[in-house]
């Protein structure tokens, strides 16, 4: 996987994480990682077997405030709907949405405290809106878990993520 393909998983996780509902103010909201370093590990398949990577991720209030005004936009312009509950100890958000012109249709499940750990689950097929024969239809599963590292990010500036071979990235 190419850098620029690991800041764009890092970003599609990451949005996931902290984005509540539009609308409704009484909709559960998802939750926000607590600030400091933390250890990200992301696994991605789309059918031809998972692609891993391990990144660590400086986080702040103020970063995960931007993640969530810049998802709060993003499913108001895309999605034709965003549905956010909680169940069982778990957050679970259904969305259906259109990205570059292709429809995604998603269920993501995240637990965990947040404040230690955390475990988030996105299961989505990405298809073409028009289904002719030429459609390409993407079956894509990412699972990502979260372990919080400490409160100082050294030398990473708050939402930064360094790779496992050095490469740095801004991902907010």
């Amino acid at each position: 996987m190419r850098p620029t393909q690991l800041t764009v998983l890092t970003l599609v996780v990451l949005g996931s994480v902290a984005a509540p509902a539009f609308g409704d103010q009484t909709t559960p909201t998802l939750p926000e990682r607590k600030a400091g370093l933390w250890e990200l590990k992301t696994q991605m398949d789309e059918g031809n077997g998972p692609k891993d990577q391990t990144m660590k991720i400086c986080v702040d209030a103020r970063m995960e405030k931007n993640t969530v005004m810049g998802s709060i936009a993003d499913h108001k312009a895309n999605c034709s709907s965003y549905d956010i509950k909680a169940a069982g100890g778990s957050t679970v958000v259904d969305s259906d949405c259109v990205y570059n012109g292709r429809k995604v249709i998603s269920t993501t499940n995240m637990s965990g405290d947040f404040q230690s750990a955390f475990t988030i689950t996105i299961q989505s097929t990405t298809s073409d809106p028009e289904k002719t024969d030429q459609s390409v239809v993407v079956k894509r599963t990412i699972t990502q878990l979260g372990k919080f590292v400490g409160d100082s990010c050294g030398d990473l500036k708050p939402g930064e993520a360094e790779a496992a071979d050095g490469t740095r990235v801004l991902v907010q």
